[in-house]
């Protein structure tokens, strides 16, 4: 029979498990910004992942104007939930716009949830701008659906607006607003063009709606597993026909540690989670692999691909091309060097625009300068984000009146406010001036004085208490 174990090494092994909790939720992103609304709602609302949003309605950092009454609208029993945030909606009959406060100023990520669980929600067309800039323009929510912007905040309120069409009703299930780490944008990404590809930058101005988020021969990532709450699902559906049964073709799992790079934050497990690093597909040297994504035509894209070399045994065996919508993108790109280790994650931003095919598409190819007779390309991740075509909107510049008189109006009400403290601070000061001249005055008259003589310091005692006393230090 073995041996119990001591008090003295339970108690190590419960401070061990102590360590590596605090260590874990200490990693975990902590966002200055936090908005998690459920509109419409009576009560919280409690996902899976441990979040709570609260009701919209007494939110004390949020607030919802309306010049008319708003409706809060309650899903029927009968009717399924896929998710807690399902079960009410926020129904607005004329332009609304909720005020959400800022901490900290840079990227945001908006996610808005609509789930139509009445037909008369069904039957909405809305336009919902943020900040000044047009977001959706005549949209409509036959189906669930979440729409995530990833954007750039410079003030202390963001104002989010929903305007009816004529005739029709506004409404939304869920808000969540939260501030994006820096290294989730970064500036500068690789325009590629039927002339070839060069660097463009400019691109932390922009504003971006994610369409995708897949990961490549992996399982579908809920936000329970994802420190921004993402959802990633897997890409077989977007596989252009092949013959994936051939030998030049594979799917990786991984099972060990993806290292991070440390001291810098250009690569963190909020860029991407560890499960869409942990799996790729590869294809050998003369064979190619080709993902196609339906997309609005007519619009710009950026082009997210991840990188993390999980299938070389040893440096330097990986080299492969990068296609973006049949252009070549990058020839020969060698990951060990561009991250000097093995299982190390990268990321290439591309930049591309799709006309009048509503379709983009992206491969790998091997090269045949690749060491490797098992892999020479690989994938393990991408996303796909549209950019906004001006900076008044996603679609362009539409003649929508969206709200922002308020913030505004409430810098010249927070300037008035001031201006008034102002001139009752001064009426103050000059009341009490006035009342010393004239204590002074009558003092006067009086013949009365202000007697002052020296404080008696007890023979120095005084003095000596405050002299700096010399001490000596032990090293």
């Amino acid at each position: 029979m073995a041996p119990s174990p001591s008090p003295t090494s339970l108690a190590v092994l419960l401070v061990c498990v102590l360590f590596s909790a605090a260590a874990a939720a200490a990693a975990r992103f902590a966002p200055a910004d936090n908005h998690l609304l459920a509109c419409g709602a009576a009560a919280p609302a409690v996902l899976p992942d441990g979040r709570r949003f609260v009701p919209d309605s007494g939110c004390a950092s949020t607030r919802l104007r309306s010049p008319a009454p708003t409706l809060s609208s309650a899903a029927p029993s009968s009717a399924p939930r896929p998710s807690p945030l399902h079960a009410a909606a926020r129904v607005f009959s004329c332009r609304a716009s909720y005020d959400l406060a800022v901490r900290r100023r840079g990227h945001h990520i908006l996610r808005l949830h609509f789930y139509p669980f009445d037909p008369a929600l069904a039957a909405s067309r809305f336009h919902v701008g943020a900040g000044g800039l047009l977001l959706l323009h005549n949209f409509t929510a036959t189906s669930p659906v979440v729409k995530e912007f990833i954007i750039p905040v410079d003030s202390d309120v963001l104002v989010l607006t929903f305007v009816p069409e004529s005739g029709f009703t506004a409404f939304v299930n869920a808000i969540e607003f939260v501030s994006a780490p820096e290294e989730l944008v970064d500036d500068i990404g690789t325009l590629v063009t039927p002339g070839g590809a060069g660097q463009i930058d400019g691109l932390s101005y922009q504003v971006f709606e994610t369409l995708y988020r897949i990961n490549v021969a992996g399982r579908k990532v809920t936000p329970f597993n994802d420190t921004l709450w993402r959802t990633w699902i897997n890409d077989v559906d977007f596989l252009v026909k092949t013959d994936m049964s051939s030998s030049n073709y594979m799917a990786w799992s991984f099972s060990g540690r993806i290292a991070y790079p440390k001291d810098t934050r250009l690569m963190s497990r909020e860029v991407a989670p560890d499960n869409v690093y942990n799996s790729a597909r590869s294809v050998k040297s003369g064979s190619n692999l080709t993902w196609a994504f339906p997309v609005p035509a007519g619009s710009r894209y950026l082009v997210r691909m991840h990188f993390c070399d999980i299938v070389s045994k040893v440096l330097y065996e990986l080299y492969f091309n990068i296609y973006v919508n049949g252009h070549l993108a990058v020839e020969d790109f060698d990951l060990s060097s561009a991250t000097g280790f093995l299982a190390y994650p990268y990321y290439i931003d591309f930049v591309v625009d799709v006309e009048d095919e509503g379709m983009l598409k992206l491969a790998i190819a091997g090269s045949k300068k690749s060491q490797s007779h098992e892999a020479s390309a690989i994938l393990n991740a991408l996303e796909i984000m549209r950019i906004n075509k001006t900076s008044g909107g996603m679609d362009g510049d539409f003649p929508v009146a969206l709200d922002t008189e308020y913030v505004m109006s409430k810098g010249i009400g927070e300037f008035a406010r001031s201006l008034l403290c102002g001139f009752i601070f001064a009426g103050l000061f000059v009341v009490l001036v006035m009342l010393v001249l004239r204590l002074r005055a009558e003092l006067r008259n009086s013949g009365t004085a202000w007697p002052w003589q020296p404080m008696d310091s007890g023979e120095g005692k005084l003095a000596r208490a405050y002299q700096l006393v010399p001490s000596k230090t032990e090293y």
